[in-house]
């Protein structure tokens, strides 16, 4: 009788031990998570090839107001950076003898002596040398320098060998430091080259602009080849080994396979890329981002 019963429960849970087993391998699902990638299509567009260099920014055109006469800085009504205009009054000088003078006002008008220095051009103020009164000048001395807003130029000194993609007519993008890029065209070139560095002075005229610092250091956009409707991909969509001897794109194909495909790269002008070959359709679907690492004919999904 213990033989049957020990023989039953032997029986009872080998049983439940199997349907355990079974039920375990039921409830697991399968992995079958594929990576997910997003997807970009060719175009064809434009593209320029461009080589930077530094450039900075000066007014060609400056004034230098000096004291039409000997005499002391009575009145000062300008400061450095002021924008004035034309037939602005500047200063008032007077002279030694109306100095001299000025106690005795029964001799003396008010006016005797007092020459006032009035603004023969508009601008700003990029140098001053007299911010006070009182102060003794010598005529013909200097009093302050205007800059004409209109003649800002950007200084390019560009070696020799470049001067040829700084021509009449052409454009240029010029990007300052914080940021912005203003449009320029070719103003002129100073017919000489500097004996040591070989460089030769171009300068450019922006086209539209709020006046800049002088002496401001920016960068010129010189566009040193161009091509017309050419095969394109964001730089996103380029992969390359760690030498970068080697780039390719990964093509996606009707059965969500990812297609390493070996590419040719033309011009980069900024964050695109020229594709030189293969011949991509406009309508193929290239992995932009998630190709990392994906060995060639991976399944993937597409978020």
């Amino acid at each position: 009788m213990n033989k049957i019963h020990l023989l039953f429960c032997f029986s009872v849970c080998a049983m439940l031990t199997s349907c355990t087993d079974n039920t375990s391998s039921i409830a697991a699902p399968e992995n079958t998570s594929l990576p997910s990638v997003s997807l970009v299509q060719p175009i064809r567009a434009d593209i320029q090839e461009n080589m930077e260099i530094n450039g900075q920014v000066v007014y060609l055109n400056k004034t230098t107001v000096s004291a039409p006469i000997t005499g002391f800085v009575t009145f000062v009504n300008v400061k450095l950076g002021d924008q004035i205009k034309e037939g602005s009054l500047l200063y008032k000088l007077q002279t030694k003898e109306s100095r001299a003078l000025q106690n005795d006002t029964a001799a003396v008008g008010e006016q005797f002596g007092i020459v006032e220095v009035f603004s023969t051009t508009s601008g700003f103020v990029s140098s001053i040398l007299v911010q006070d009164t009182g102060i003794y000048m010598a005529e013909s001395n200097p009093l302050l320098t205007i800059s004409k807003n209109q003649d800002l130029l950007i200084q390019v000194n560009t070696p020799f060998q470049y001067a040829k993609w700084l021509r009449p007519g052409a454009s240029f993008m010029v990007h300052l430091p914080d940021g912005n890029s203003i449009a320029s065209i070719y103003s002129h070139a100073v017919p000489t080259v500097d004996p040591i560095s070989q460089t030769q002075q171009i300068y450019l005229r922006l086209k539209n602009y709020s006046p800049l610092p002088e002496n401001l250091n920016v960068r010129v956009a010189i566009p040193t080849n161009k091509k017309q409707n050419v095969l394109q991909l964001p730089e996103e969509a380029i992969l390359t080994n760690e030498v970068q001897s080697q780039f390719w794109v990964m093509r996606m194909n009707a059965d969500s396979l990812a297609i390493r495909t070996p590419i040719t790269k033309g011009i980069e002008m900024g964050k695109t890329v020229e594709i030189v070959t293969p011949e991509l359709t406009l309508t193929e679907n290239i992995i932009l981002s998630g190709a990392y690492g994906l060995q060639d004919s991976t399944k993937v999904k597409v978020d």
